[in-house]
């Protein structure tokens, strides 16, 4: 019975830190979006809405993927732009 629950425990230590790491990574895409769509001269609101400009996503793709994010930018007719 000790065997069982000490086994238990440690399943729920290893979820716990998966969970962990996968709010950080998020966190640190949100990170990496915000300040890529700042160096790209474009708001949240702008860019989800497909009004930023061709210029405007080739900027973000490339910060984006230079922070180790692969990311797609589509036109606002939902194609693949870059």
């Amino acid at each position: 019975m000790k065997k069982k629950l000490i086994s238990i425990v440690l399943i729920l230590a290893a979820i716990g830190c998966t969970g962990s790491s996968a709010l950080a990574a998020g966190k640190g895409y949100a990170s990496a979006r915000a300040a890529c769509l700042a160096e790209a001269g474009t708001t949240e609101a702008i860019f989800s809405a497909r009004k930023a400009t061709y210029a405007q996503g080739a900027v973000y793709k490339q910060c984006m993927t230079a922070k180790g994010h692969d990311v797609t930018v589509v036109k606002s007719n939902g194609t693949k732009l870059y």
